[in-house]
């Protein structure tokens, strides 16, 4: 009887314990692993190059993009064809995308580059653009990866400078890294 208790005891200490470790956070390791992973996959072969010099161009290019994104898959005109139903409104339920509206700095924080640099943090910037995931050969803008050029460089991108603006931008989760937010 006594080995069967300690039998049932021992497979409950190890499922608890390989439980235990499949709840436990990623490990600092797996991150680096994670990017090395992305470094691989987005080489300066797979990188845009940017055919924007400002934020009016930016506007213009994305304005034409979505037009000939319309005119070869037409909109349904009715609510019937969309598949909806007839009590259904049109917007009420839509979810809208966040964006986010920062403050730019005149002069980076030098907490900011160690995140940045080696945690490759992303930002938003006054105007809502998002710059995310980026390495030695290019970087996240608004959900296209771009080639660097002569107006934004990877020391740029590195110091959480903004394409559009020469501010400075602290880290999407500032939270995360202990900073405080003015």
């Amino acid at each position: 009887m006594k080995h069967i208790h300690l039998h049932i005891m021992a497979i409950l200490l190890l499922a608890g314990s390989v439980f235990a470790q499949a709840q436990a956070p990623h490990n600092v390791s797996d991150e680096r692993v994670d990017i090395s992973k992305l470094d691989r996959y987005y080489t300066s072969h797979q990188a845009q190059r940017r055919t924007f010099a400002n934020k009016h161009e930016y506007k213009q290019h994305k304005r034409h993009a979505q037009k000939r994104l319309h005119k070869h898959h037409p909109q349904p005109t009715s609510r019937y064809q969309r598949g909806e139903y007839y009590e259904a409104r049109p917007f009420a339920y839509e979810e809208r995308p966040v964006r986010h509206f920062e403050r730019g700095h005149r002069y980076q924080k030098r907490g900011w580059v160690l995140a940045y640099r080696y945690d490759r943090a992303a930002f938003y910037d006054r105007e809502g653009f998002y710059y995310g995931y980026f390495n030695r050969y290019g970087y996240f803008f608004d959900g296209i990866f771009y080639r660097y050029d002569y107006r934004y460089t990877y020391r740029d991108r590195v110091r959480g400078r903004g394409l559009f603006d020469h501010h400075f931008y602290h880290p999407a989760e500032w939270r995360y890294y202990g900073f405080c937010r003015r």
